[in-house]
């Protein structure tokens, strides 16, 4: 619920609200039809939306771009894993013989605002359980390619490029959101980017997420920001 004063649909997600009543009505469709699991899983693409196939399209897209170039792929921001499992599901697919891993990092306490961030960031948003998504990466056997690290962002960072000082990453998605954890975590990531390698952005120039768009600022400024015209989120990226 939006707090009083507030003004998030002053500008972009204006764009996408004659879509959200027929989005809730297919929801409400969906959760009524009692539609089996195994079928939702085998006729996938029958159901899911524009969107969030957008979403999946984009990030194959611009991984496809790293094919060839040396390095690990980053999930800044874990969630339910659905951006981390997509991208060992491709490493699995088109890399089967390579060394190439896919690291997530995310502490699975939800989000922590700050005076920095919008007051409309809802304490706790974004809370998911380590243990089911640790599940899921077992039970796809994805646990050769895929390593979830639990750990807080904005305080080990340091240790963790200390200790593993070798990485390189050749794809790196940042999904943090909160600008604490981007002023934090950015600089190392980035550092640990192959020249030639793509830094994804979630919410780039986006009101839903300042602190992602400040953080670049400040840490990379002479970057070349590059959009992607065809994707809601994520919607910017950087070729280092």
């Amino acid at each position: 619920m939006e707090k009083e004063g507030h003004n998030s649909g002053e500008f972009e997600n204006l764009r996408f609200d004659n879509r959200r009543a027929d989005f809730y009505k297919y929801l409400e469709y969906l959760n009524e039809s009692q539609i089996p699991t195994d079928e939702i899983l085998m006729e996938s693409t029958a159901y899911i939306g524009h969107m969030q196939l957008n979403r999946i399209l984009t990030i194959y897209e611009l991984y496809k771009k790293t094919l060839g170039i040396a390095g690990h792929i980053a999930d800044v921001g874990v969630y339910k894993g659905a951006s981390s499992l997509l991208f060992a599901k491709l490493v699995r697919i088109f890399e089967p013989e390579a060394l190439t891993l896919v690291h997530g990092f995310d502490w699975f306490e939800g989000m922590k605002p700050t005076k920095d961030d919008p007051d409309y960031i809802v304490e706790g948003g974004y809370c998911a359980d380590y243990q089911s998504v640790m599940r899921l990466v077992e039970l796809q056997k994805l646990d050769d390619i895929l390593k979830i690290h639990k750990m807080d962002l904005t305080k080990d960072c340091k240790d963790f490029f200390e200790k593993h000082s070798h990485i390189k990453f050749k794809l790196i998605m940042m999904d943090a959101g909160l600008y604490e954890v981007m002023k934090a975590s950015l600089p190392f990531f980035w550092e640990h980017l192959a020249v030639g390698g793509i830094i994804i952005f979630d919410q780039y120039s986006h009101e839903f997420s300042p602190g992602e768009t400040r953080a670049v600022s400040e840490i990379i400024p002479d970057a070349i920001v590059r959009t992607i015209p065809n994707s809601w989120m994520p919607n910017a990226y950087i070729i280092k």
